[in-house]
């Protein structure tokens, strides 16, 4: 699919605003926060995601927390997963869903362009973050407590994800690079259930697991567990103010910088083509 999809909402890469990206930079202790919600294809948000990761791990950025929307609706599949056995291609051809595959693991992931927001949080991986499990444990709690600022009694679950009684609410995939991690993860906020039916494989067994027989009993929307109307405003607010406590660092907007956006755009090509996302 890849670089075979219609272009035509490709909105293209976020410019640089000098003013917004100098923000924070040089300073100690702060969480650089990069509000991203306009909505951008998948290639773009992947290729985003990667080079903050870079530019962390080369020193070059501070800990940088993103959140950001995928438009058109979209499907990501992990690094090592086979295409053909987690997404039905012929639903996603009709739908007009891009598939594309991260660089991190996991599992497939159906991004609603109105029901879910995504976030990345690009860090030294030191401390408590230098253990795989121990930073899923830390990270994914952070997203939990985001959850609880709203009322929504979340908690971490498994290896990397969140559940609300039981219930799939986020998950999350992490990549490593040269001493930095990048951990990324969805929060559902009303996703289309019947369309991530129809897009995704899961195997029997693993819903079993879990108690399900399918795919939508296994996962949950926040608007059905919140006790009050929450916005993604209000949600993308609270996610920001769990990680900042969770890392102990003060959040200060900011942007891209200029070296970051030429990383994406190295590596949008990728992210773009057949040859990367249908490899497996």
């Amino acid at each position: 699919m890849g670089d075979c999809m219609d272009v035509s909402r490709d909105v293209g890469p976020p410019a640089h605003t000098p003013a917004m990206q100098e923000l924070g930079i040089a300073v100690a202790g702060v969480l650089r926060v990069i509000y991203d919600l306009a909505g951008r294809p998948p290639w773009w948000q992947m290729a985003l995601d990667e080079a903050l990761l870079e530019s962390v791990a080369s020193s070059k950025s501070p800990p940088t927390l993103r959140l950001y929307v995928f438009s058109p609706s979209s499907v990501t599949i992990g690094y090592f997963q086979s295409v053909h056995e987690a997404v039905r291609l012929d639903e996603a051809q009709k739908l007009g869903i891009p598939v594309v595959r991260r660089f991190t693991g996991g599992g497939a992931v159906y991004h609603d362009e109105e029901g879910e927001i995504t976030y990345s949080i690009a860090v030294q991986a030191s401390g408590m973050l230098r253990d795989v499990a121990s930073s899923y444990r830390v990270l994914c709690s952070a997203i939990a407590n985001a959850l609880r600022r709203l009322g929504v009694d979340a908690a971490p679950s498994g290896f990397n994800d969140v559940t609300v009684a039981g219930r799939k609410i986020s998950g999350n995939a992490q990549a490593r690079r040269r001493g930095a991690l990048l951990q990324h993860g969805t929060i559902l906020y009303n996703a289309n259930k019947e369309v991530m039916r129809r897009l995704l494989k899961v195997h029997k067994e693993k819903l079993n697991a879990h108690g399900a027989g399918r795919i939508d009993e296994r996962i949950v929307n926040l608007v059905e567990v919140a006790k009050k109307p929450i916005s993604l405003g209000e949600l993308a607010e609270s996610i920001t103010a769990a990680f900042s406590e969770t890392l102990g660092l003060k959040p200060v907007e900011g942007w891209y910088s200029r070296g970051e956006l030429e990383l994406a755009r190295k590596y949008v090509g990728r992210y773009r083509s057949s040859e990367w996302n249908l490899k497996r």
